[in-house]
């Protein structure tokens, strides 16, 4: 009697062990099924901002392969890096995800302090877009008819020229750093939110002079803007008569990168889906056609690949940047 009581006790703890383990396997199943809600992209610029609109059109063909839509969220300011700063803390299970470019990650925090370890708070996924011909413009009423009279009125007249940017650190304002160094020109940097509020600013006449981001070349065409420099490694093709930084004797072009990062510490498995889901997104004929309009180059760059992007463009930059003058030493740590 007592050994039947014993068996069926064994049995009873056999099962229940079972129903546990299927419990806790069906648990772990039900955690892997990423997403099960939508994903927030932060996007470091206003709307309308190079960041926004490829974030968007990318959002929009990656959700047929995600099967979850994205939630768009815009949060200007800082370059990208207070975009930056809200991802890097925010839980890293894949739900909250950032749009900026490289230099969000590298050349602001070389310039100034930040809040995120740039090399060592974000989980890279994929970069997508090269924004390397923005330019110098000024308004086409402007007196200053080539780049060369526009910097030789700048020499003769310290603190008195003024210009707009998309913010501190960006490759638009590198750019004007650089000249500045090597003509010892002094001028007035007015950052703003991002590339559409910096040339605006322009036509509105509070500034003589924008370095502007990608998105100024419909005012060239509309003949309200004209181009002094571009800022690519070789000429644009449809600006080829406007010469380049490097043209013109400065060892600078702009290599800003657009990409999409999570914070530090995604699992593997959601990174896995992300990366996917994005990359496809990426080869939709909506966002080449974006890209195209924007006058942005394509870029294909997974996780990894842009991971050591990352850290090779920050070891370069802090070295030219000593070089040149524009910081002693690295405002913030990398990792």
């Amino acid at each position: 009697m007592k050994r039947s009581v014993r068996i069926r006790m064994s049995i009873g703890m056999t099962a229940a062990c079972s129903i546990f383990t299927l419990i806790t396997m069906l648990a772990g199943f039900a955690q892997a099924e990423f997403p099960e809600r939508p994903v927030t992209i932060v996007v470091g610029f206003d709307p309308g901002a190079a960041s926004d609109i490829t974030a968007r059109t990318l959002a929009a063909g990656a959700e047929r392969q995600l099967g979850k839509s994205f939630v768009i969220e815009n949060k200007g300011g800082g370059a990208g890096t207070v975009a930056a700063a809200l991802v890097a803390n925010a839980k890293p299970d894949g739900y909250t995800l950032v749009a900026i470019p490289n230099v969000a990650i590298v050349d602001t925090p070389l310039m100034q302090k930040v809040t995120f370890k740039p090399l060592k708070s974000f989980t890279p996924i994929i970069a997508h877009s090269a924004a390397e011909h923005t330019a110098l413009i000024v308004k086409v009423d402007a007196p200053w008819k080539t780049f060369k009279e526009f910097i030789e009125y700048a020499k003769k007249n310290p603190g008195k020229v003024k210009y707009s940017t998309s913010g501190v650190g960006t490759g638009m304002h590198v750019a004007m750093e650089v000249i500045a160094k090597k003509e010892g020109i002094k001028w007035v940097h007015v950052p703003y939110k991002g590339a559409a509020p910096a040339t605006t600013a322009l036509l509105g006449g509070h500034v003589d002079a924008c370095s502007a981001g990608i998105g100024y070349q419909p005012q060239v065409k509309a003949g309200t803007v004209r181009m002094l420099a571009d800022h690519g490694r070789k000429r644009q093709p449809a600006f080829p008569d406007v010469p380049t930084l490097m043209e013109l004797g400065y060892d600078f072009y702009n290599d800003t990168v657009h990409a999409i990062l999570g914070p530090a510490g995604l699992p593997p498995d959601v990174l896995k889906r992300l990366e996917a889901a994005l990359t496809k997104g990426v080869e939709t004929p909506e966002f080449r056609s974006a890209q195209e309009k924007l006058f942005l180059d394509p870029v294909s760059m997974g996780s990894k690949e842009y991971e050591r992007h990352l850290k090779e463009k920050w070891t370069r930059t802090e070295k030219e940047f000593k070089e040149l003058g524009i910081i002693k030493e690295a405002a913030t740590q990398p990792e």
